[in-house]
């Protein structure tokens, strides 16, 4: 019996690398042919090859729910079609116990995933923007990650923020201050700010301020104002919540929510990473009842399409579901779970018709 599961988890991890290696190749090359509509005398070819090799496993971890389905579909189909599948049920292998061989190189590579994720996806991204930015402007820069246009809320004050840089500075900050009729009370407009000793020092500061129908101003070299972020969480507002990793997209939402501001992008991101493998599981259940089932005779490129399209199906259902879930106020994570659980219950229900 430990045989026959090195075998067949075997046969479906090679088919799974061969299904990413392709996948992953001719996005590559796509990725490229965009990326050189952006050459110029100092940003070459070369430049543009580096920093797509260096956000390679961004991709790799992108695609990897799709070649996952893809490759149990034509890993377990070539079994199926040499009837080695069939031999193996004679023999007294249950279709469960099948599944669960099949599932081995799927749990090592979800668990890879994870680990990349949380510790690798973050720094990559940071490192590819960086080589791609000196490479484009010919300088080199101690941060150039930024985040634009940032607007922050906390209790009757509103705050605009031009550009956060991710070594926790902040360029461009202003400052509008409403009272309980909802009028302009004070207006505050600052070049930039740094955080020293558990505080925001705004620098060349500009303060107006509306009493008894006149308008004040006061300049100050320096002022102390507290802002409604945290200079830990200024780098991440530079990059796109799918970017983060599980636990600064925990971090960071739960530190939104407690400023009262929207979170709710961030927390869908979260529940898809987090809940990843519950995806990938449910659609290899349903990989593996449609090559017991259905599509045991078909031919190799017809499962691949219906792998296809079942990976797609998934994704859409979630990325519709999504900012649903935001819209009507339900929790993102049932965005995720529901399309899930339909996969699993209908491999499920295939499974135990085939068997």
């Amino acid at each position: 019996m430990k045989l026959l599961g090195r075998y067949l988890s075997r046969v479906v991890l090679n088919a799974t690398l061969a299904v990413l290696l392709v996948i992953v190749g001719l996005d590559y090359i796509f990725t490229l042919l965009e990326e050189l509509k952006d050459l110029t005398e100092s940003y070459t070819l070369l430049n543009a090859v580096t920093y797509l090799l260096i956000r390679l496993p961004e991709r790799i971890y992108l695609f990897l729910p799709v070649g996952i389905l893809v490759g149990v579909l034509i890993g377990l189909g070539s079994l199926a079609s040499t009837s080695e599948l069939t031999v193996m049920r004679a023999a007294g292998v249950s279709i469960p116990r099948l599944i669960v061989h099949a599932s081995r190189p799927v749990v090592v590579l979800l668990i890879l995933a994870m680990l990349v994720s949380e510790y690798f996806l973050l720094h990559w991204a940071q490192t590819a923007e960086t080589y791609r930015w000196e490479a484009r402007t010919g300088r080199q820069a101690a941060t150039v990650s930024t985040a634009r246009d940032l607007w922050l809320k906390e209790d009757l004050s509103f705050y605009r923020i031009n550009v956060a840089r991710d070594d926790g500075r902040l360029l461009g900050i202003t400052l509008y201050e409403l009272n309980e009729d909802w009028q302009l009370e004070r207006r505050i407009t600052a070049a930039e700010a740094d955080y020293q000793e558990g505080e925001w020092h705004l620098q060349d500061v500009r303060e107006i301020q509306m009493a008894d129908d006149q308008l004040k101003e006061k300049r100050y070299s320096s002022l102390v104002q507290p802002l409604p972020i945290q200079p830990e969480f200024v780098a991440l507002r530079a990059f796109a919540p799918s970017d983060l990793p599980p636990s600064r997209l925990w971090t960071y939402g739960r530190y939104l929510e407690s400023k009262g501001q929207a979170s709710g992008f961030y927390w869908l991101a979260f529940w898809q990473k987090v809940l990843m493998p519950v995806t990938v599981f449910a659609v290899v259940i349903l990989a593996a009842s449609f090559t017991f089932g259905p599509l045991r005779t078909v031919p190799a490129g017809t499962r691949v399409f219906h792998g296809i399209i079942i990976g797609l199906s998934v994704k859409f259902a979630q990325d519709l579901l999504g900012p649903s879930a935001l819209l009507w106020g339900f929790t993102p994570a049932l965005a995720v779970l529901i399309p899930a659980a339909i996969c699993a219950i209908w491999g499920m229900w295939l499974i135990r018709k085939a068997g």
